[in-house]
């Protein structure tokens, strides 16, 4: 470990090389404690999270559609804990997950919507048909325009 002696008139005081350095502010005459010590890395200024958005009410209508309504209830709620914390770039990252999975589970259900009263519309028009007495030989194509 080295060490170096202080010669200045008043005494002789050992001083450690591994020590810190310090800054001083702007005056240098000054021997109180207006020095600025660096104890760790920098931290980044905190940002706001208030304009983050949580899309809970979207993530509500989901519920429709059961499995994946609850998940995005889940996520909804992770950026809404996220942003009492006030941690910035993990409340962005869910909110950006919950939008995705609130899109994809609208979509879904839309497509399922269509599909049943697609299926519908056919069955009851199968069944208007299959009252008369023709019969056909012909290949059956579900949503036939023209039908």
């Amino acid at each position: 470990m080295a060490s170096a002696v202080d010669n200045r008139p008043g005494g002789t005081t050992e001083r450690n090389s591994n020590a810190r350095p310090t800054l001083t502010l702007g005056n240098r005459n000054t021997t109180t404690g207006a020095s600025f010590q660096s104890n760790g890395p920098m931290l980044a200024p905190l940002r706001s999270t208030k304009n983050i958005p949580t899309y809970i009410v979207w993530s509500v209508i989901n519920l429709l559609f059961i499995p994946f309504g609850i998940l995005c209830c889940y996520f909804s709620h992770k950026v809404k804990q996220l942003k009492a914390q006030n941690v910035y770039e993990a409340a962005t990252k869910w909110s950006k997950r919950t939008l995705v999975l609130n899109l994809m589970t609208t979509l879904i259900m839309i497509g399922v919507i269509i599909t049943i009263v697609m299926l519908n519309y056919d069955h009851n028009q199968r069944s208007k048909n299959s009252g008369s007495n023709e019969t056909t030989t012909a290949a059956y194509i579900p949503w036939q325009p023209g039908r």
